[in-house]
């Protein structure tokens, strides 16, 4: 029990350390943006390709199901070899697809590419959590709290900055460079 004998303030001491909010940032990558791809994917098939929107519904799934599926395969990685390696190979991995994505490309490429960046988002989810069992094991709930609350508003505020840098630039493919900045 955790918990037993501490005060409230000795329980929410990891909120007050930068360790944590930086967790949640890490998490906005692979959680909040899988939230807010899963969201602006069947649009931007639609939109940039033409598609029913059923195909675009089914193309963002091969997105989905990897992003959801390998969280425990992200997991087993992280407590074999830590979650330092899986995060940052899942971070450069996706900054090389998105890279790509931001160019523009052809619907073969592009959801090659967008299955690339739900892998390394799937595996990366568990990497993050890893880290905070690491780093604060009495306090896995309120860092994780703050961990999952900042991930999950990026969920809401990533569709928002998607419209605007579509608006400002003119390119759908500006939703890329929005993830990859």
């Amino acid at each position: 029990k955790p918990a037993k004998g501490r005060t409230l303030a000795d329980l929410t001491r990891p909120l007050r350390i930068l360790r944590v909010w930086r967790f949640g940032l890490y998490y906005i990558v692979v959680f909040g943006a899988y939230v807010a791809l899963s969201l602006w994917l069947p649009h931007y098939y639609v939109d940039v390709y033409g598609l029913e929107l059923r195909d675009a519904g089914f193309l963002t799934s091969l997105f989905i199901f990897p992003a959801s599926l390998l969280r425990p395969i992200g997991g087993y990685l992280s407590d074999r070899i830590g979650a330092r390696p899986v995060t940052y190979t899942a971070f450069v991995v996706m900054c090389g697809a998105l890279g790509w994505l931001s160019f523009g490309m052809g619907i073969v490429q592009f959801t090659v590419l967008i299955v690339v960046v739900g892998v390394m988002m799937g595996l990366g989810k568990a990497s993050v959590y890893k880290y905070i069992a690491d780093y604060f094991p009495r306090d896995v709930g309120a860092a994780g709290g703050v961990v999952g609350a900042v991930g999950g508003v990026g969920g809401f505020v990533l569709p928002l900055l998607f419209a605007w840098a579509h608006r400002e630039s003119g390119r759908y493919e500006s939703t890329f460079l929005v993830l990859l900045a």
